[in-house]
């Protein structure tokens, strides 16, 4: 399967966008791949594909197929390990969003459009359909990006991240310890739930689970990057009490060990951490 990571060109737009992602795979060879836990949003686009989502414990599965139309969805913010089973050819397209990002495009909250599939009505109506023609006309992969840039900036909201999302974000991100829930409320004079429900409609994820998803995030990119750190001072760095509790969690979020995700993990583009198959654990 081919891979491939196009970054963002327009400036105004990158404060938004991360990246585009794109999957292409021709022949009728299944193929698999685990992800992990990650901050950022994924707005998956299918040209004809079946895709049969599964997320419930101890399953976070996503088993893709032939299909006849295009289909669409949202990932993201998983609590487990994110396995993905191609049966078939595949042409796939992938805008992953900042966090809190995907609410400078739309008013739907982002906590009620998990379960949706197809997503694209929901998110651009009436405009879906000319996405899905624009997209899919070429297979220039740069002209795919350069059109979704164009579609995107024409969909930016007059007020596109709520204020306090975005400080609160940026106080879990360059944090230097964990902040909790009630100190981030009271920080912006807010109660506890209040704060939830923004992070709930806005983010798709609570405060708690975002920050966690932060430090995993962190631990995880210095242990597949930097092989020669020990694993005390990565469970350090990530601020967890100790490396028993850094392994553990790292096990749980991942389905491997560090050792054993050290060896089978593999980087695309400097971007996407993952384990394909066949790899051994």
């Amino acid at each position: 399967m081919k891979t491939t990571i196009i970054p963002v060109r327009h400036g105004q737009l990158r404060v938004f966008v991360q990246s585009f992602l794109f999957f292409q795979k021709e022949n009728h060879t299944p193929f698999s791949y685990t992800t992990f836990p990650n901050t950022n949003l994924c707005l998956a686009i299918y040209k004809q594909n079946t895709v049969v989502y599964t997320t419930n414990a101890p399953a976070n599965h996503c088993q893709v197929s032939t299909g006849i139309q295009s289909t669409s969805r949202l990932y993201g913010f998983h609590r487990r390990p994110f396995t993905v089973s191609v049966q078939g050819p595949l042409d796939q397209v992938c805008m992953l969003f900042h966090p809190g990002a995907l609410r400078a495009f739309t008013d739907e909250s982002i906590a009620q459009l998990w379960p949706v599939c197809p997503v694209l009505d929901h998110l651009f109506p009436g405009h879906s359909q000319q996405l899905l023609e624009s997209i899919f006309s070429t297979d220039d992969l740069y002209q795919r990006a350069n059109r979704l840039e164009s579609f995107l900036l024409q969909r930016l909201l007059p007020t596109p991240i709520h204020p306090l999302i975005k400080t609160s974000l940026r106080q879990v991100n360059t944090g230097d310890a964990v902040p909790f829930v009630r100190q981030l409320a009271s920080s912006y004079r807010l109660n506890e739930s209040t704060l939830y429900r923004l992070f709930m409609d806005h983010v798709g994820q609570s405060p708690k689970a975002y920050s966690q998803t932060v430090r995993f995030r962190q631990s995880l990119t210095t242990l597949t990057t930097t092989p020669k750190e020990s694993f005390s001072q990565v469970a350090y760095q990530g601020l967890y009490c100790d490396q028993a509790h850094w392994t553990k969690h790292i096990k749980r979020l991942t389905g491997f060990t560090p050792s054993q995700l050290q060896r089978t993990s593999q980087i695309e583009q400097g971007q996407l951490i993952w384990v394909p198959k066949p790899a051994l654990r």
